[in-house]
């Protein structure tokens, strides 16, 4: 099937092209203009044939075509154009502007037309993470993060634009200048309470790109985590040795909540698994709750020797192998029935950040004097030995919403609504609150809290010798590209990335975002791509854009592969979406472009002289040979990227 959809894809680009010529063909005949030759597609012709005084023919490569009109050849000695009998150039300005025009133009209503169609078989099915205006994932070094934002937080505009779906966060980041604006809402996790924001930060390399792409922070948008059995390899079970087999998940249960925080995004959910912090379950002045507190090494903290003494006994009477230096621990000195008598100290002022950073998303929630642990990642303790012993493996504690999550697709128009109204907060904060008790309710309506998971490392699970190969071949694919990094600080972090990816701890399941049926009016469509296109061209132009984030013939296939590989819907749109790229790139005032015979005849009109053939020769084959440099150029980045 994949030849079918390349061959598809290549046919629908030369159709595009084809029918951009044909605009060209009628406007020429329609004004009197004598068409020699219609080629349809490219090469030396296999089948010719006279038709109305026009000799069409048939390329080898039917991808495409073009049309050649009397007088537009130039280079030939002691001609003029302009003398052609009914020739492109002896024609008046305004008609030689309307046959120019009449190629792109033929492009928009071929889009349009493909988007009238689209709309009326109801618009594609695209993820929910696409259009939803909820935040999955701040960077916790970007300057938006210490202003406050967080996963949960709505944005509703940037640069003074309504923001409407997650391609935004990077065109404003890369077509924008170096400040982006950003408005939305705070919302507050126990209660839902929104609070305005309105924040300008600057834009800087992204932390997971390698080719220099800028973003102002967040790094994913919202999206729902159902537990489904259409990933590929997970249509039976789990896979092998997965950490939530025995946990009672159910397929179609939706993972809401994971150690005290609701989950947005799978990138906020990786971080939570690997960040080195426990959830406790803590008993103050009589009243229970949880809290998440770092766990730090033991090197790093100033300790006694009274202490010392003291953690090295608990590490002895429960046989706990390894370093006493590396082994986990609260920053707290507590007794031994877990109830807390002081602060320890940190070696250094960087560890110490570290354990507690200062910013709104990380509020300083130390223990207090008198605090007495109950449970330790929701596992109940009786005494000091057993907090050391929990705190060297992770265990995760997981809710999930049960309602039987209906996966038909959501209304475009009212997503975000169904989304802030499926989470129960009422209900999570109760059941949430039993966590730690032994008597804790599993169940309260449709929300279900787990049983506790260890979380596995990525190099952990099973896998067949090929398997293990592909994945090193890719990971050394990786590696080899990071190597050729001039900047050497880069360089080192994106390896330090490299290998960190491959010790994350994982669930080891297949989570599926929820689908949104999106079907906005045709011309809502059209503007959105025209706008999308024109901003483009306009960082482009003005140095914002780099040119090797364009996709050149290569890139716009694979394009149009992915679109007919997902169905005829996505595969319409993305033709449309081409066609009226095709039309505004040629409407550029750039000689051999459309554009550039239109400034031909503006100039023509403007001043009452007609640019002599020598001069139009003089301007056009610079830009020949600049377009054929940009479509080489183009090919190449293409070619690199596929592979």
């Amino acid at each position: 099937m994949t030849i079918i959809y390349f061959i598809l894809a290549a046919i629908a680009l030369g159709i595009l092209v084809f029918i951009h010529e044909l605009g060209h063909y009628f406007a020429a005949r329609m004004v009197g203009m004598r068409v020699e030759v219609f080629s349809i597609g490219f090469g030396r012709p296999l089948f010719k044939w006279k038709w109305q005084d026009v000799e069409w023919q048939l390329a080898w490569l039917p991808f495409g075509g073009y049309v050649k009109i009397a007088g537009m050849e130039m280079g030939k000695k002691n001609s003029d154009p302009s003398e052609v009998e009914n020739g492109f150039f002896s024609k008046s300005p305004w008609k030689r502007i309307l046959v120019a025009i009449a190629g792109p133009l033929a492009n928009f209503i071929l889009a349009f037309l493909l988007f009238i169609a689209l709309w009326g078989m109801g618009g594609r099915e695209k993820p929910f993470s696409e259009f939803t205006h909820y935040i999955g994932w701040v960077d916790p070094q970007s300057e938006l993060y210490s202003l406050g934002i967080k996963p949960g937080d709505i944005l509703t505009k940037y640069d003074g634009m309504a923001y409407t779906n997650s391609k935004e966060l990077i065109y404003a980041a890369m077509l924008g200048d170096k400040k982006v604006t950003v408005e939305g809402f705070h919302v507050d996790e126990q209660n839902g309470q929104k609070t305005p924001f309105n924040y300008t930060v600057e834009t800087y390399p992204s932390p997971s790109s390698l080719d220099g792409l800028l973003t102002m922070g967040i790094l994913s948008p919202t999206r729902y985590m159902i537990f489904s059995n259409t990933g590929e390899g997970y249509e039976k079970s789990f896979p092998e040795g997965s950490p939530m087999a025995e946990s009672g998940i159910q397929f179609g249960d939706r993972i809401l909540w994971a150690d005290g925080k609701i989950l947005y995004s799978l990138d906020q959910m990786s971080n939570l698994l690997n960040d080195r912090r426990a959830l406790l379950t803590v008993e103050r002045d009589g009243q229970i709750f949880l809290t998440r507190q770092p766990k730090v090494s033991l090197g790093d903290l100033s300790l006694s020797s009274s202490v010392r003494d003291e953690i090295k006994d608990w590490q002895f009477a429960i046989a706990i192998k390894g370093k006493f230096s590396s082994l986990s621990f609260l920053p707290y000195d507590m007794s031994n029935e877990g109830i807390i008598e002081g602060h320890l100290s940190f070696i250094d002022e960087e560890s110490e950040r570290a354990a507690f950073p200062k910013s709104p998303n990380s509020k300083d929630n130390r223990l207090k004097i008198g605090d007495r642990i109950v449970a330790v990642d929701g596992l109940p303790i009786k005494n000091s030995y057993e907090i050391l012993k929990l705190l060297q493996i992770k265990h995760v504690n997981i809710i999930v919403d049960r309602s039987g999550t209906n996966v038909s697709p959501l209304n475009f128009k009212n997503e975000d609504w169904v989304f802030e109204h499926s989470i129960n907060r009422q209900d999570l904060n109760a059941l949430s609150n039993t966590i730690g008790n032994p008597q804790a309710n599993r169940q309260i309506g449709t929300l279900v809290l787990l049983n506790s998971v260890i979380p596995k490392k990525i190099g952990d699970f099973s896998e067949s010798p090929e398997a293990k190969a592909q994945i090193a071949s890719q990971i050394e694919a990786q590696k080899q590209k990071i190597l050729e990094i001039k900047d050497k600080d880069k360089r080192v972090q994106a390896l330090k990335t490299l290998d960190e990816s491959q010790n994350k701890y994982v669930l080891g399941i297949y989570l599926q975002d929820r689908n949104v049926q999106y079907n906005p009016n045709p011309a809502a469509l059209f503007g959105d791509v025209f706008s999308e296109t024109w901003r483009t061209l306009k960082a482009l132009i003005f140095g914002y854009l780099n040119p090797k984030w364009l996709s050149g013939p290569i890139g716009i296939v694979q394009v149009l592969h992915h679109g007919w590989a997902i169905g005829i819907g996505e595969a319409l749109f993305w033709i449309a979406a081409i066609s009226v790229n095709l039309g505004v790139l040629n409407l550029l005032p750039i000689p051999v472009l459309d554009g550039g015979y239109i400034c031909f005849a503006l100039w023509e009109i403007i001043t009452g002289k007609r640019l002599k053939a020598k001069t139009i020769e003089k301007l056009i084959v610079p830009f020949v040979v600049l377009l054929v440099g940009l479509l080489i150029f183009l090919t190449f980045q293409d070619i690199s990227r596929f592979f």
